[in-house]
């Protein structure tokens, strides 16, 4: 099988040797540039699976490339990885706006690297062999969550809230107060036996609430703490889909 390129926009190179390395052997194959002209040009000839890019770059303005990649008709579709050390949900917040559908943290590992790629990359083959109306399916299953609002050493609060459904990417949350789109912040979901945290970002919200006061929010997750988070919520969402989870549907 012809390897799927992966297109990393990096000015440090030693980035794009540690990327390499990492997936030597695997389907993938890392090819990279470090500014934005050349990552338009060669990204046009590529049409990679997936595209990584340093958020924080000295050399390279990450936010404007991201939101010219994302508005290119050539280019929109395929997802973007942010990779960044940054723990600042307000510049992870702007980077989800400018169009990034995911991070990763840096330093990164291997497994980390590999499955973040994977997620991207089979995400966006499954969503564009399905109609728009059929796209990220969400499976029902009722499970606590709480959040945090504010970040440190500003004020913050902690809120609970109930997950309605879940799926590879995302969550429907229905909170006791509505945080506007674009708002990125720190939930930890009730998974059976742990609380797994994850960065999450509100792509909707709506303003009329519900049964028990609360407001129903439609959540992309864009970022896990390591592989094994990413893979530990994997396979929970899989297990919900097939309905071998308490709470769902059999």
């Amino acid at each position: 099988m012809r390897p799927r390129p992966i297109l990393i926009i990096d000015d440090d190179h030693r980035t794009c040797e540690r990327a390499t390395d990492f997936l030597q052997g695997t389907e993938f194959n890392i090819l990279g540039v470090s500014d934005g002209p050349t990552a338009f040009e060669t990204a046009r000839a590529l049409q990679p699976a997936v595209i990584l890019l340093n958020m924080i770059a000295p050399g390279l303005d990450s936010i404007d490339t991201c939101k010219h990649l994302k508005q290119d008709p050539i280019l929109g579709d395929i997802p973007v990885v942010g990779i960044t050390a940054s723990l600042d949900l307000p510049f992870i917040a702007e980077a989800f706006r400018a169009g990034a559908e995911f991070f990763l943290p840096k330093p990164f590992g291997a497994e980390n690297l590999l499955h973040m790629v994977k997620l991207a990359a089979d995400t966006a083959h499954r969503l564009a062999r399905v109609p728009i109306h059929q796209r990220l399916p969400r499976f029902p299953i009722q499970i606590p969550i709480r959040y945090r609002v504010g970040e440190e050493p500003h004020p913050t609060r902690e809120v609970a809230g109930q997950a309605g459904n879940v799926s590879l990417t995302g969550l429907l949350l229905l909170l006791p107060e509505n945080l506007a789109p674009g708002t990125v912040f720190r939930l930890w979901l009730g998974l059976p036996g742990c609380a797994l945290p994850v960065d999450g970002a509100v792509v909707w919200q709506n303003p009329q609430p519900v049964a028990g006061g609360r407001f129903r929010h439609g959540i992309h997750l864009v970022r896990f703490a390591n592989d094994f988070e990413i893979v530990q919520y994997q396979a929970f969402a899989g297990r919900v889909a097939a309905g071998r989870v308490p709470g769902t549907p059999s």
